[in-house]
């Protein structure tokens, strides 16, 4: 048997050491285990969420109803002891090169009309986190209608003023607020939400866009996009009296990046937070295996004990990424060492 043992970050980079030589012309298909250890004492699940907040006329209620219910999204990390970056730009970052203003690239740390909490990256070592949050996520109903979260979130991440926030070996997430869709173009002028302008910037640039910056390839994404904006036609509806727009693009976007989408209309952001938090670690705790396993003999363990292949509090394999993703209660916290059993599909 082959023993595989490796330190990871609960992302999709790693580097392996084999446990023993083969000596050739001799071919293995014996059972497999994979040994990863969550190293203890040490903050090693790094996750990098930025938060894009639309400030336009429409949006105090929204903004209201998410500083509510932060802490039903900040409550899974904090248990989990991940190593997180919290930062919050908004829906008009993208003017800062068109009118020559690089600070409405910078990260917020709240408003003149409100106040400042002169933090502008939340840590779990942030004094007052919730409180904090609070104050940055407020961004106030002053800004431009010409709404372009996926352009805002780009000049934000590109900009010196933001520099080291995406970690080259963290997973990045990208959570986007706004009743209206996202119509970026290359220039300053508002295309009046005309799906089919040939301006219009497709929602495949910024998937290639996060490839990049992330360094990710094929399945092994290091990132997801995902909004609570307008997903139906009864949210449509209730807002019209306020121009909200249909989030077609933020939802192809988030179907792009396995993200969630959530109801800005809904009474209470409190259910779709933690649908997104979990979902955020079910995707950066994934854990790549050495080998293309035959799936019906995977055997999984945390701390020795035995998890269930399930959808909701378990494990499942992700074929395409060859990869173990867990769910639920079963997400592993930091410390833990994970197990993985398996006969192999090919002969080595």
């Amino acid at each position: 048997m082959k023993k595989l043992i490796l330190s990871i970050s609960l992302v999709s980079s790693v580097f392996f050491l084999s446990g023993c030589a083969q000596e050739a012309p001799t071919f293995s298909i014996l059972p497999e285990l994979d040994v990863f250890y969550q190293s203890p004492g040490k903050l090693n699940n790094k996750i990098d969420i930025l938060w894009v907040i639309d400030n336009s006329g429409s949006m105090q209620d929204e903004q209201v109803n998410l500083a509510n219910n932060f802490s039903s999204f900040i409550t899974g990390f904090a248990n989990k002891g991940y190593d997180y970056k919290i930062a919050v730009t908004t829906t008009e970052a993208w003017r800062a090169p068109f009118i020559n203003q690089p600070n409405l690239a910078k990260f917020r740390d709240g408003t003149d009309q409100t106040s400042h909490s002169g933090v502008f990256v939340i840590t779990p070592s942030t004094p007052n986190l919730i409180n904090t949050f609070v104050t940055n996520i407020n961004q106030g109903t002053n800004g431009s209608g010409n709404e372009r979260a996926f352009q805002s979130f780009k000049t934000a991440l590109n900009s010196t003023l933001n520099a080291d926030f995406v970690r080259p070996d963290g997973f990045l997430s990208i959570i986007i607020v706004s009743d209206e869709d996202d119509f970026s173009t290359d220039t300053s002028s508002d295309i009046n939400h005309n799906y089919n302008s040939p301006a219009l910037h497709p929602v495949s640039n910024y998937v290639s866009y996060l490839d990049t910056l992330t360094q990710s390839t094929g399945a092994s994404r290091h990132y997801s996009v995902s909004s609570i904006s307008i997903k139906d036609a009864a949210c449509l509806q209730a807002t019209q009296g306020t121009g909200g727009i249909m989030g077609t693009r933020y939802i192809a976007l988030a179907a792009q990046t396995d993200g969630v989408v959530g109801d800005i209309c809904a009474p209470s952001y409190a259910p779709v937070l933690d649908q997104i938090q979990n979902k955020i670690a079910e995707l950066s705790t994934q854990f790549y295996l050495s080998r293309v396993p035959i799936v019906s003999t995977l055997a999984v363990r945390v701390n020795g004990t035995l998890v269930v292949n399930d959808t909701t509090n378990g494990w499942t394999f992700n074929g395409a990424a060859n990869s173990i993703v867990f769910h639920g209660t079963a997400i592993p916290q930091q410390g833990d060492a994970i197990t993985v059993d398996y006969d192999p599909a090919e002969i080595k």
